[in-house]
């Protein structure tokens, strides 16, 4: 089993659009909401008191909900930091193998977390990384068999 993840941002880019889309749709939620419970409550509320008396009442009804839902904000918000981590860490993780084997034309084996998303794709290019390697040793033989042949090879 691979050691949890420390870092809470894994793409600060992808991970805050993805922040950002979600407390747009909460704050959506959360109006939408409060403004069908209270016109709901104040429509269907008492006959004997006015709509403003009515609307007040189900504001201060609806004031604990409301309470509640914004303590809950900051919850849904780490939870959705880290389950995007299950994909945008196997993505980072596979840049950086990917930098790794344009610069230095060799890369450790790349493994992702148990709990990540795309374990296939890490075995993949774990299978091109063989193959760019196979391909490296043939071109440095066959370089090998030019010059020990004589003729100069290019490149």
């Amino acid at each position: 089993m691979k050691r949890s993840r420390q870092q809470k941002f894994v793409d600060t880019h992808v991970q805050g659009a993805l922040l950002r889309r979600i407390v747009f749709h909460w704050i959506a939620f959360f109006f939408v909401t409060a403004l069908t419970v209270i016109l709901m409550k104040t429509l269907i509320g008492d006959m004997n008191l006015t709509f403003m008396e009515n609307m007040q009442n189900s504001v201060g009804e609806f004031s604990l909900v409301g309470v509640i839902l914004l303590c809950l904000f900051p919850v849904f918000l780490l939870d959705t930091v880290r389950f995007s981590n299950r994909f945008v860490g196997p993505i980072g993780r596979l840049r950086q193998h990917l930098q790794e084997l344009v610069n230095e034309k060799t890369t450790p084996k790349c493994t992702f977390r148990d709990n990540d998303f795309w374990s296939g794709m890490a075995q993949e290019f774990n299978q091109v990384v063989e193959l760019v390697q196979k391909q490296e040793a043939e071109i440095a033989r066959l370089k090998e068999q030019l010059s020990s042949s004589g003729v100069t090879a290019r490149g």
